[in-house]
């Protein structure tokens, strides 16, 4: 008896995808490292660093379900495309050499930001087959990573040489420019192949900004995304307050892990299930800030990134297949923006928190805070994983 033929993921409007978020990734990590370094070199705190990383947030939480609505009614990849517009616009913003334009430059971002990820999960769940959706989570989260292999460390590198941070400023707003080519085209494609949702389709909408259907995997994504800006954003200050020098190794060996695993955990998770994948997501996470903890040389620094890389890649792709899951097909672009809103307010709130724990607890006791929020993930995940759908055959 013949098989039915596996679909392919690589398909033109996959690839133009992965390529536009690749590069709008890039922007927000040239940047965000940066931002720590460049508010205490203006006379700012580390809780003044974690203002300034919030106010890139609350604009993309409070515009996102809208922009949810937006990919919905017109087109999701039109919506990606403006979001690296704004992105661009805001990190032309970050070049006026004042301490409060970073505040103005990262609500732009932040706009921007919205529409990237809405848009650009939401091209995801329509694109992605049912029972390969871990996997489609797997490469476009790799996509992403990507970004956090090489940009940060680029940005590290221009600043202790041979560039400004205007320098830096600059290099993030032509790598966004960059992306515009790819999601045109993606729109293009978008318009020709995407049927317009009804009237009919559309009064059935939930007038809830957030849709419930998805909130258990936004919730378990979340208490993975909070800790990690104390390791993203404040790890340049962490090393320099141990004299550790070459700390940009950290993010090239911590994303280089992150790709490589990432589309084979999305592929473990669509046989094992999402519950398994994300607790072995989260443990992983557990262990690699213990190790950033307990840290005195780069050595276990480096350690501790290859397992927070781990955690993260298990878990987000985990939990973004399990969002494609429980969405509603008539309003994916309600569902993935309430989901991809958890990466927000793991940003934002996350930065706000660990800067005020390091004013308050020193850098290192920043860390076991994090591990506490890691470890109210474990437990919301077994609170919940009975209600977590079942692995699908092959």
């Amino acid at each position: 008896m013949p098989t039915k033929a596996t679909p392919s993921l690589f398909s033109r409007p996959f690839v133009l995808l992965c390529v536009a978020m690749f590069l709008g990734y890039a922007n927000q990590w040239v940047v965000t490292p940066i931002i720590p370094l460049y508010v205490d070199a203006h006379g700012g705190s580390g809780f003044v660093a974690g203002l300034a990383l919030l106010a890139f947030a609350v604009p993309s939480v409070v515009v996102r379900p809208y922009a949810g609505r937006l990919s919905d009614r017109w087109n999701a990849a039109g919506v990606l495309a403006l979001g690296l517009v704004l992105m661009a616009l805001g990190s032309a913003l970050l070049l006026f050499p004042l301490l409060w334009m970073v505040f103005v430059g990262n609500v732009v971002r932040g706009l921007g930001w919205a529409g990237l990820n809405t848009g650009g999960y939401t091209r995801l769940a329509s694109a992605a087959p049912p029972d390969r959706r871990g996997e489609a989570a797997g490469y476009y989260t790799s996509a992403t990573a990507a970004a956090s292999m090489i940009f940060p460390a680029v940005a590290l590198w221009l600043l202790q040489g041979p560039a400004s941070y205007d320098g830096v400023f600059l290099l993030s707003i032509l790598i966004s420019l960059l992306g515009l080519p790819f999601a045109f085209a993606l729109a293009r494609g978008a318009r020709q192949n995407d049927k317009p949702r009804d009237q009919a389709a559309r009064s059935k909408e939930s007038t809830s900004l957030l849709d419930r259907g998805v909130l258990i995997a936004t919730g378990l994504n979340l208490c993975s995304t909070l800790a990690m800006p104390s390791v993203m954003a404040f790890l340049p200050l962490y090393a320099r307050s141990l004299g550790i020098d070459h700390i940009g190794l950290f993010y090239v060996i911590a994303g280089a892990t992150s790709i490589v695993v990432r589309p084979l955990l999305g592929t473990w998770s669509d046989g094992m299930g999402r519950a398994p994948a994300i607790a072995m997501g989260l443990a992983a996470q557990f262990v690699g800030i213990s190790l950033i903890v307990l840290a005195e040389g780069i050595g276990v620094i480096l350690a501790g990134g290859v397992f927070v890389a781990l955690g993260s890649a298990m878990t987000g792709a985990a939990t973004t297949a399990l969002a494609m899951d429980l969405a509603n097909p008539q309003s994916r672009g309600h569902a993935m923006a309430t989901f991809s809103i958890s990466f927000q307010i793991g940003a934002g709130v996350g930065a706000i928190v660990s800067g005020a724990l390091a004013d308050l607890v020193g850098l290192r006791g920043m860390y076991v805070g994090s591990l506490v929020i890691t470890a109210l993930g474990i437990g919301l995940l077994a609170s919940t994983r009975k209600r977590l759908p079942a692995p699908m055959t092959k």
